[in-house]
């Protein structure tokens, strides 16, 4: 099993095999952290960056998933969710794909932010900080509110510090029950043959207030 993290969302064709990687960034400035489990190694492209945390953004969906499912907040990965369209109306900017009734294995697919949201405000903030303290995910750092503090809040990971949530995650390492990992695992798959399977997810934003810049990340 291999596990992938791409920091910056760039065009990189026929990943494995090629020796500079790097090249494939051009003038962008982004990090790929790659870890082969069969062999235990590392190939790190801009190690520099590769250590330094940023928002996670809508990756977080992969440890909300796996704390909402492990507290009960979320009975499984099938039942329709709803969220409080008081507090979170719509805005011009969501996809067509937010509309309808979701579950959490089409909410991830379509990365439905104000429907995490509100299952991180279920969730509570004593819970969750338990949860991302003893997940060791990047710096547990959940002040800047309950339901926002991945989307650009105080929460921060670097790409290293994502891979190695993700080698706890595969290798049931986390404090999460069977069940629970296996159904995440489930809902992250978004490609499947007899010779691969790509599960992943992306996450993106800006970094800051200035927006002239947007951070993307690709995680699984």
């Amino acid at each position: 099993m291999q596990i992938i993290l791409l920091f910056l969302l760039t065009a990189v064709p026929a990943l494995f095999g090629q020796t500079k990687l790097d090249e494939h960034f051009n003038t962008f400035k982004g990090t790929m952290a790659i870890y082969d489990q069969k062999s235990d190694t590392y190939t790190v492209v801009n190690e520099e960056r590769a250590a330094i945390r940023y928002s996670p953004f809508s990756t977080f969906k992969i440890p909300s998933s796996i704390i909402a499912l492990e507290t009960g907040t979320v009975s499984d990965v099938n039942k329709i969710l709803e969220w409080d369209q008081q507090k979170y109306p719509k805005e011009d900017w969501w996809p067509a794909t937010w509309a309808g009734e979701h579950n959490l294995k089409s909410a991830i697919k379509y990365s439905v932010v104000p429907l995490y949201r509100r299952i991180a405000s279920q969730i509570g903030t004593k819970k969750m900080k338990s949860h991302v303290v003893a997940f060791d995910y990047g710096n547990q750092d959940i002040s800047s509110g309950i339901d926002n503090f991945w989307l650009g809040g105080s929460i921060k990971i670097s790409a290293l510090e994502q891979v190695k949530f993700l080698k706890k995650f595969y290798n049931g390492q986390l404090k999460a029950s069977s069940k629970t990992i296996d159904s995440v695992k489930s809902i992250l798959i978004q490609e499947s043959t007899e010779n691969y399977t790509l599960s992943y997810k992306t996450g993106a934003g800006y970094p800051g207030k200035d927006r002239k810049y947007a951070l993307g990340w690709l995680v699984g």
